[in-house]
């Protein structure tokens, strides 16, 4: 869905959901055009003997059009993305276990479009060259890295589970957008989700 704007934008509804910026469009029609496309290669160990791993590789291109008509990549467009998860299961004398896994998440550096200073100084945030957008990419990739530590207890007729997950454990600072400030260049790089440790307890009857 484009804008509405007779002079054409590159504003789409493709593009919500990649950010917490504030949305308060004009009017719109559903004249807006978008595609995706792309492969994927995962390979996977079901789990046996106590192991399990399972990776996967995405090479995609993600573009649309807004009221402007001009094709652009979207918010979204990365242009690859792969996972890794591992686990490794040990089972004592007594059947406890414990349970040792982490996960790494590669993407492409986000995308992002040119300040209209003037604008953003009158608005108060940040505002897009709307005829440049998504031109400009970050300087660095995405990279996460989780690791999860889990002690089952089994009993008669209950199951006691104690886990740990330390997620993004080297607290890598992956870029989610430019953000504004309130004095010169007026905006700031904010970032995605920190080192975030993490701990919980179940019971299963």
């Amino acid at each position: 869905m484009a804008s509405n704007n007779y002079k054409g934008s590159s504003f789409s509804l493709a593009n919500t959901g990649s950010g917490f910026s504030r949305f308060f469009p004009d009017s719109l029609q559903n004249t807006g055009s978008g595609y995706n496309y792309g492969i994927e290669f995962t390979v996977e160990k079901f789990f046996s003997k106590g192991f399990y791993y399972l990776a996967s590789l995405s090479l995609f291109d993600a573009q649309y059009q807004g009221s402007d008509k001009v094709w652009r990549s979207s918010d979204f467009n990365t242009n690859y993305a792969a996972n890794g998860l591992v686990a490794r299961e040990f089972v004592f004398k007594n059947k406890n276990s414990l349970n040792i896994g982490g996960k790494m998440t590669f993407a492409g550096a986000r995308r992002f479009s040119p300040i209209d200073t003037m604008a953003t100084i009158y608005e108060r945030e940040y505002i897009e060259k709307s005829a440049l957008k998504n031109t400009q990419r970050f300087g660095t990739a995405y990279q996460r890295f989780d690791l999860r530590i889990a002690y089952r207890i089994n009993a008669a007729h209950v199951s006691h589970e104690i886990a740990f997950d330390l997620v993004n454990v080297t607290n890598r600072k992956n870029v989610l957008k430019y953000s504004y400030i309130d004095t010169a260049p007026y905006f700031r790089q904010t970032y995605q989700l920190g080192f975030l440790p993490l701990f919980y307890y179940k019971l299963n009857f």
